[in-house]
């Protein structure tokens, strides 16, 4: 399957609040459910801080932050993040879902340019943006999150293929959320492969990437000299 360039209606700000509060807790459903939220909470782990400062760029409505900070609370980690997004709609649904926790904090900046200096956090992650960016951001985009992170960069996104177009296609249609049924199955059309998501963190400068096939049509980046 040929990789899309198209836009999908949330890259825009939605009018209509509710409605994109309905996509966005079919988005939050479906990370949880389908492989969203825990390798992004095993690639945590994984690192074996006792304190960890994370940047979570394109941090929509702030669904696995908030699943990172429950999983931190409860191993006794110290867990400090920053949520980024491009987007002040998503950053006011980031502040509603993660209830003023005062371990949050919330930046309006570009992903492919970040306003950070090098090593400024343990761990950056990208959670289903990455197909959001076509390759020249996307390189872009790995690139900073490779820069900013001193231990690793984690990117969960999904594959791309017919058979991944297809389930997604199917279970959108479960949802009467125009958004979702719009938006779900694009993504997978607009996603990289696991070979091309790769070659663009080569490209990028990371120094060992890794990719983990995810059950549900989902993948994991990682840079594993650093994590």
């Amino acid at each position: 399957m040929r990789r899309a360039i198209a836009r999908e209606l949330m890259d825009a700000p939605v009018d209509d609040v509710g409605e994109l509060e309905g996509n966005l807790r079919d988005i939050a459903f479906s990370n949880a459910r389908f492989g969203g939220t825990a390798p992004v909470v095993a690639a945590l782990r994984r690192t074996g801080l006792p304190r960890v400062e994370l940047l979570d760029v394109g941090s929509g409505a702030g669904d696995v932050v908030a699943a990172l900070l429950d999983d931190a609370s409860r191993r006794g980690v110290d867990l400090r993040v920053t949520c980024l997004d491009s987007s002040e709609q998503m950053l006011a649904l980031a502040r509603r879902t993660t209830g003023g926790d005062p371990s949050v904090a919330f930046v309006r900046a570009d992903g492919a340019a970040l306003p950070f200096g090098d090593g400024a956090f343990d761990v950056a992650i990208c959670t289903l943006a990455l197909h959001h960016f076509e390759p020249a951001a996307a390189r872009a985009l790995l690139g900073e999150l490779r820069r900013v992170a001193r231990v690793a960069p984690v990117v969960c996104d999904l594959r791309r293929s017919a058979l991944a177009f297809a389930a997604t296609w199917l279970w959108s249609r479960t949802s009467r959320n125009r958004l979702t049924r719009h938006d779900a199955p694009l993504s997978v059309r607009r996603a990289y492969t696991p070979d091309e998501a790769l070659g663009l963190a080569r490209d990028a400068g990371w120094r060992a990437p890794h990719v983990r096939r995810e059950p549900f049509f989902r993948m994991t980046l990682t840079d594993e000299s650093a994590a």
